[in-house]
């Protein structure tokens, strides 16, 4: 889980340090963190953390093309 938090953490601070984003970037650590999920559902495990950090990667996402 802290692999996903640090990844978020990253893309953040590339944001406020350069005002943009690499978009590759963005769509790599958005699915990743898609697999994550959707292996959480197969074994049965909360995504609720899960779900919170995709959020915030499509949050940073919608403000960043603005």
């Amino acid at each position: 889980m802290e692999k996903y938090y640090r990844m978020v953490i990253d893309l953040y601070k590339e944001a406020l340090l350069i005002n943009r984003v690499n978009p590759d970037r963005v769509l790599d650590a958005q699915r990743e963190i898609s697999n994550a999920i959707t292996t959480a559902i197969i074994t049965n495990e909360p995504t609720s953390e899960l779900e919170l950090l995709k959020s915030d990667i499509e949050n940073l996402k919608s403000h960043i093309s603005q």
